[in-house]
């Protein structure tokens, strides 16, 4: 790495914000476990036995009872440790904002502190960045020296292409990721993607859609004739906001991303939304609060 690669001081005070934030979310937001605020994780299955008075009958094997024509459950052990895979988008789109901040800003933060959560926890945490090619893979790691490498480069890496395709990164974790964890897949979500694809990777995994947006970008506002550069083509276009076509592929984007929204409520995937004006870590601690309150009822 050369010298116009290091990370910026005034960078690295807010990484280091984003640590000391990360422990505040462990200790407070999770109140009791980050491992219970994902599905089925923390335990790991292990034996089924007879069923016995007491025991939870929601982990009845239905199966095995079937067979057996007498209850048996499911046992299990503690798992301590999580496997957490950021997938996270590189492509063009990203760097828009209308704000003071792009939704690239907002995915940095996210990330990161995603990334020092999972480290507070001594879980394992990697990513693998994409476009519409696969960019770069950092293996799972608890050693925070990674961490630190994986945030550089979320802010640094250069990627080769500029277009997205989220079904190459949901293959990925189909393909390569053995081992069960949870995955953060981190996008505009401006991209078709297979729910199909989703519901097969969400069979082992815990999948967690992060999507970012800006509100302008949904909003069909009418500012005459302006020129709006596409980042993942780099075209510059004079574009006439009070047109029909503008406003139809406004609102085209926003029916495409409400199709996308019922097609993981299907599968009972719940995302997570983060605008570019929002706070980020008010957002992740109350998605975590509404997990851990969906669990325990």
């Amino acid at each position: 790495m050369d010298n116009n690669d290091k990370i910026p001081q005034k960078l690295l005070k807010k990484i280091k914000k984003i640590e000391i934030r990360s422990r505040v979310l462990v200790n407070e937001a999770i109140s009791g476990g980050y491992n219970s605020v994902f599905r089925g994780y923390g335990m790991e299955f292990e034996e089924v036995r007879e069923y016995a008075p007491g025991d939870d009958y929601r982990t009845i094997d239905w199966n095995v009872t079937a067979r057996h024509s007498t209850p048996y459950v499911k046992r299990y052990k503690e798992e301590r440790q999580l496997n957490v895979m950021l997938l996270i988008d590189s492509s063009g789109s990203l760097f828009y904002g209308s704000k003071d901040e792009t939704k690239k800003d907002k995915l940095i933060e996210t990330a990161s502190l995603i990334a020092f959560t999972a480290l507070s926890n001594q879980d394992k945490i990697g990513a693998y960045f994409f476009t519409d090619e696969p960019e770069k893979i950092i293996l799972p790691s608890k050693n925070k020296n990674t961490i630190l490498r994986l945030i550089r480069e979320i802010i640094f890496l250069k990627p080769k292409h500029k277009k997205t395709n989220l079904n190459l990164a949901v293959d990925f974790i189909i393909e390569t990721m053995k081992r069960r964890g949870v995955v953060f897949l981190l996008s505009d979500f401006y991209s078709p993607l297979d729910i199909k694809k989703i519901f097969i990777a969400g069979k082992k995994h815990d999948i967690i859609p992060v999507i970012f947006s800006d509100e302008f970008e949904e909003l069909p506002v009418n500012l005459g004739l302006i020129d709006m550069i596409d980042n993942e083509t780099g075209e510059t276009k004079l574009v006439d906001t009070s047109s029909s076509y503008y406003k139809n592929s406004i609102l085209k984007r926003k029916k495409e991303k409400e199709t996308l929204l019922n097609d993981l409520k299907k599968y009972n995937i719940e995302p997570m939304f983060i605008k570019t004006d929002d706070d980020i870590e008010k957002v992740i601690m109350k998605y975590f609060k509404l997990r851990l309150k969906k669990i325990k009822t």
